[in-house]
């Protein structure tokens, strides 16, 4: 009987050890113990194309570690979550930035990350999470990838209009006026057989005229405000008490051609009324 507990206790006590050693083995795994690299994640808002899982990753051109994992994130579908794994050697600082850059023609890409001073502080010390996130931002190549096919429909616009200004109508009309200035250098060519001496005098009579058509203008102009200013007086009483009288005036000579008027009609109808009264009221009595 003792032997049979015996058995039961070192069959408990191996399986007890052999729980004890993987759990031991999943706390060394979760935190990294025995691993020369460090997990870290960088989220793309861009494209990623061209990025391979094994692709480097540099730190201002120096290898430091290699792409993980690369995945859409289930609760962005418009983010990229790219893992990357990092010598624990390369200490990562919370302002440095990774960058998405390219192999020249290749189209191989791979991740940069630049920046990071000394005095900033370590991402692993300040990060919430169990895995760092390294911040990014969008490189030149994908600016100008993301920015290119605007420029190109830009630039077969502006073609476009290039066109469109220089259509048969346009370079006819542009070859009409490079004719005729043409005729006009010619005109002035020495040695031509035009007078020109004859034309020049004859312009500059008339500018000559109208210099003086202008300086008359302005001098005319001086006298009319100098008269305003001397009459100033005048004018202020004729528009204050003088509008009133002329006016009356006028209402007055109205009736008084009214009153002419009756007069030359009672003349034309009868004359003989106009002198005597009408005669048939008799001559009054004395």
């Amino acid at each position: 009987m003792e032997t049979q507990v015996n058995y039961v206790r070192v069959g408990m006590f191996v399986v007890g050890g052999f729980l004890a050693m993987i759990l031991f083995i999943l706390w060394l795994h979760q935190f990294g113990f025995g691993e020369s690299t460090r997990p870290y994640h960088i989220y793309y808002k861009g494209s990623v194309s061209g990025l391979k899982v094994g692709g480097a990753v540099q730190y201002r051109g120096v290898p430091i570690g290699k792409v993980s994992t690369i995945k859409i994130d289930p609760k962005n579908v418009e983010q990229i979550i790219v893992t990357v794994d990092i010598d624990k050697t390369a200490i990562i600082k919370e302002d440095m930035i990774a960058t998405l850059e390219s192999h020249g023609l290749t189209g191989i890409s791979y991740i940069q990350i630049n920046g990071g001073t000394t005095t900033s502080r370590r991402l692993i010390d300040i990060s919430h999470t169990r895995i760092p996130v390294i911040p990014s931002k969008s490189s030149l190549y994908e600016q100008v990838s993301a920015t290119l096919p605007d420029m190109l429909q830009k630039m077969d616009y502006l073609i476009t209009d290039i066109r469109g200004v220089f259509n048969d109508e346009n370079r006819e009309a542009f070859s009409k006026t490079m004719k005729n200035i043409e005729e006009i250098t010619t005109y002035f060519k020495p040695d031509d057989g035009h007078d020109k001496d004859a034309f020049l005098l004859e312009l500059t009579k008339a500018i000559a005229t109208l210099n003086a058509t202008l300086t008359e203008i302005q001098f005319m102009s001086k006298e009319f405000t100098e008269l305003m200013k001397e009459n100033r007086g005048g004018l202020r009483e004729f528009t204050t008490s003088g509008l009133n009288s002329f006016s009356r005036f006028m209402i007055e000579g109205r009736e008084s051609l009214a009153a002419i008027r009756r007069i030359t009609e009672s003349l034309e109808r009868s004359p003989s009324r106009f002198f005597y009264n009408d005669p048939k009221q008799g001559v009054p009595a004395r």
